[in-house]
């Protein structure tokens, strides 16, 4: 049985960092340039592995090398896999610009991610439904992400949606309602609700004005500032641990990671949410995305250097 089941894309990655971001038709030369695995979907995954969790990813890639690449990839970071393999698309890929202070731009190619269908993640019912938490992203078509929420919902498993990239046009009540917990960063939030949180104060207003649209719970995340939620009656908000930020890319997505692991061991949101915060900051210290990840050994080392509360689940 899977702990875990995320539903989502999986792309290369191809990273360049900058030395300074470049005027509308300038030519900067990069600093570095890597190749790696990516994709909303597979870096939850990772993240999620990587702390010990028994994970499951569903997803697509193409026939082709990039799509062997990653499969490959993400079999060494111990997942069970139930991957599509699209002969007509290729495999999604990001184009990934980072800034000189860690942040980024990035640019997608969905590929075979688009090709999922209900009908495909209805195949994989009982996998989802013997789980104990389901991760979403918007990087697939909502139509498979739905789908895969009816049937965690049907069995008691808890779903949590990170509507990235924002939704275009935003998504109705009746939808956000499918999810148990959205994880939407300020500017999803604000395309929502129509107000940008400027702080963690707002950023917990944010949260609750977002849990009056459908969802049981909402975690707003804020970057370098960090968190605030409400989910059920419990609301609150952590400052994110100050970093030397190398890297921005996927930290999100091991935020996702995170929080699902310590939500799926019984642990308190609150507690999970610490959690995930402080994986989140140390993933900014690493290049890379699904590659940035912190082990569980990595992330009590850095929560005890900081003298961090112990984790205690119930």
């Amino acid at each position: 049985m899977s702990d875990i089941v995320v539903v989502g894309s999986v792309n290369i990655d191809l990273t360049t960092h900058l030395p300074r971001w470049p005027q509308v038709g300038e030519t900067v030369t990069a600093t570095d340039t890597r190749v790696g695995l990516g994709g909303k979907g597979a870096n939850q995954a990772v993240a999620a592995a990587r702390l010990g969790a028994k994970v499951s990813l569903i997803g697509a890639v193409g026939a082709d090398g990039f799509g062997q690449q990653v499969t490959a990839l993400l079999a060494e970071a111990n997942l069970s896999l139930a991957l599509e393999t699209r002969a007509e698309d290729a495999t999604g890929m990001a184009f990934i610009d980072v800034g000189p202070d860690g942040d980024n731009i990035i640019r997608l190619a969905p590929g075979a991610n688009a090709a999922l269908t209900p009908e495909i993640i209805l195949r994989h019912a009982p996998l989802i439904a013997r789980s104990k938490v389901l991760l979403l992203q918007n990087e697939i078509p909502l139509a498979a992400s739905l789908q895969a929420a009816q049937i965690a919902r049907q069995h008691g498993v808890t779903v949590i949606m990170d509507p990235a990239p924002a939704p275009q046009p935003m998504w109705a009540a009746d939808t956000l309602a499918q999810f148990d917990i959205l994880t939407p960063n300020a500017h999803e939030a604000a395309l929502i609700t129509g107000h940008l949180p400027g702080g963690l104060p707002e950023g917990e207003m944010t949260a609750t004005a977002l849990t009056t649209l459908g969802p049981r719970g909402a975690i707003v995340t804020l970057g370098a500032q960090g968190v605030a939620w409400q989910i059920g009656e419990a609301q609150g908000r952590k400052a994110a641990p100050k970093v030397n930020a190398v890297d921005a890319v996927g930290a999100g997505d091991c935020f996702n990671g995170t929080l699902a692991v310590f939500l799926a061991e019984g642990a308190a949101p609150q507690q999970a949410i610490e959690m995930a915060v402080d994986a989140a900051a140390l993933a900014t210290t690493r290049q890379g995305a699904a590659a940035a990840a912190p082990t569980l050994s990595d992330l009590l080392a850095f929560r005890l250097e900081r003298a961090a509360p112990p984790l205690t689940t119930h």
